[in-house]
């Protein structure tokens, strides 16, 4: 999706076609979500933030295990909750693309266009002044699938899951979670 957003900044102009109105259906969706190449990006931590490991281990001197402990807790509970809203959000981008954009990505993302797109992208962005024939290809693939829409609707991934509750209430019930074991442990939280 990296790739997307440097072809998305290099082909602003290019036309949005106006929403689908077919929604595609949860197998469709499950399809996309699987054929995306940075998906994985949007996995929960698997270690532990150094950041966050040194605040509470500065403001709890000597009880850094005790404080790394609470922390790995806490990945425990936040790692669901991340996947989930992760796809969650990326089915909420789906439905809002309808189910024609949805087809025509599995497409890309499946087929042999998105390695040569991304070789395209690498080299448009490394270069001050693309070609005329690179920005013709460029235009041909933001054309030819709905890219930009796509970009569109990523931008909004923020947005999409601060707006969905599941999401929410896990992440403050998560938190609540790492405040009271450190309190139980009797380690700061702030």
């Amino acid at each position: 999706m990296k790739l997307l957003a440097i072809a998305a900044a290099l082909l602003v102009s290019q036309p949005v076609l106006a929403q689908a109105s077919e929604t595609p259906s949860e197998a469709l969706v499950d399809r996309f979500i699987a054929v995306l190449p940075d998906r994985d990006s949007m996995a929960p931590p698997a270690e532990i933030d150094p950041a966050e490991l040194a605040r509470l281990a500065a403001l709890n001197p000597g009880k850094e295990a005790q404080v790394r402990s609470v922390l790995k807790s806490n990945l425990a509970c936040t790692g669901p909750a991340i996947t989930a809203g992760s796809r969650r959000m990326l089915g909420t981008i789906a439905r809002n693309l309808g189910e024609a954009r949805v087809r025509k990505l599995i497409g890309f993302y499946a087929g042999p266009d998105y390695a040569a797109f991304g070789a395209l992208a690498e080299r448009m962005g490394a270069s001050a002044k693309p070609s005329a024939e690179d920005s013709a290809a460029m235009a041909k693939y933001m054309g030819t699938y709905p890219l930009q829409a796509f970009h569109e609707q990523l931008s909004r991934a923020e947005e999409i899951v601060a707006a969905d509750p599941g999401f929410m209430s896990a992440a403050v019930r998560c938190a609540s979670e790492q405040i009271e074991a450190l309190e139980a442990a009797g380690l700061k939280a702030n």
